[in-house]
């Protein structure tokens, strides 16, 4: 999930029609919403 190399923990919120995963990073905390469940698999084991 982080990409990013300032990115300090993930957070990832799951709801039944959705995959929320909370980036925070060094200035900001990035939000990405996944509807799609296989691409939430993919990047649960990046």
């Amino acid at each position: 999930t982080a990409r990013r190399k300032d990115a300090k923990s993930v957070k990832i919120k799951k709801n039944k029609d959705n995959v929320k995963f909370k980036v925070r990073c060094s200035r900001y905390l990035y939000t990405l919403v996944i509807t799609d469940k296989e691409k939430a698999e993919k990047l649960k084991q990046s």
